[in-house]
């Protein structure tokens, strides 16, 4: 039987991949491209820009079903004063035209980059002309408001008029509705 002896060399300084500097030199800006490039991706998803629709072109063609709107509340005389109460989390409106008053109304408030902060109040009448509703938290900053009699905000491009309007909270805490221009 023939043996064979393995002999280590005392000057041998082999170490795993790992713990060489060179590895580390090379790695190191991959990894980190890695990582920043999943946080980038991370930060797009959960905190995307809704300014723009992603219906255009379905907006656009429906423009003109949706003018005859204006055209009828122009038609009606139709203006309004949106007035908010903060303290107390209510909406008032003073609405005149040459209309029978319904007893509801329907107002969009849209914010004008974050679409999941879009909310839709139903107003009361309390007298003619005259409604209210209640807001479900306080709001700040600017918003696009638009006022129409349909109670389903899925189906207020059916309503027979609109009115529309912007309101500013860091400016004052009315604002008018208006037929759009056209």
């Amino acid at each position: 039987m023939v043996s064979v002896q393995v002999s280590q060399n005392p000057n041998s300084n082999e170490r795993p991949f790992y713990r060489e500097p060179w590895f580390w030199l090379v790695m190191a800006p991959l990894i980190l491209v890695v990582i920043m490039s999943a946080l980038m991706v991370s930060i797009a998803v959960r905190f995307g820009d809704d300014t723009v629709s992603d219906t255009y072109y379905k907006d656009s063609r429906m423009y003109h079903f949706v003018a005859h709107q204006d055209q009828r509340a122009a038609a009606l005389n139709l203006a309004g004063f949106v007035l908010v109460d903060p303290a107390e989390k209510t909406l008032t409106l003073d609405l005149r035209g040459d209309i029978d008053f319904p007893e509801q109304l329907l107002l969009t408030m849209s914010h004008p980059v974050e679409s999941d902060m879009d909310t839709h109040i139903m107003l009361e009448k309390l007298a003619a002309g005259r409604y209210r509703g209640t807001l479900a938290k306080t709001l700040e900053h600017r918003w696009y408001l638009q006022l129409s009699p349909a109670l389903d905000p899925n189906h207020s491009e059916k309503a027979e008029w609109r009115l529309k309007g912007e309101i500013n909270f860091n400016l004052g805490n009315g604002a008018p509705l208006n037929p759009a221009a056209q």
